[in-house]
């Protein structure tokens, strides 16, 4: 598998668990000392990515609630063992744009 290959499974293990509300799955998408730090309109979210976790077990998933939901790649770019890809993330509150920063981990 490619490194875009390889990226693109990542984010589409995020875009599946966040629809499905499986932390499980969700889990496949990140190293587990990975963070999460950005804004939800104008609250800054920080911490580590088991806060995602909680947060997903703890609210009904898009699927769930017919809600929309969908994350599309714009962009990925790799340097190496490391990797950014731009994604916009669209549910029921509006686009917004999130920042993955990825990193090769073995052949991971």
């Amino acid at each position: 598998m490619s490194d875009e290959e390889a990226i693109r499974e990542a984010v589409g293990y995020y875009t599946d668990g966040m629809r499905t509300g499986a932390v499980e799955t969700l889990k496949r998408a990140f190293h587990e000392q990975a963070i999460l730090c950005g804004y939800l309109g104008d609250d800054l979210i920080a911490g580590p990515i088991v806060e995602l976790y909680a947060w997903v077990a703890a609210n009904p998933a898009p699927d769930a609630t017919g809600d929309p939901f969908a994350c599309e790649i714009l962009s990925i770019n790799v340097t190496g063992r490391v990797a950014a890809a731009t994604v916009q993330e669209t549910d029921h509150h509006g686009a917004v744009v999130d920042y993955f920063h990825l990193l090769k981990a073995g052949d991971r």
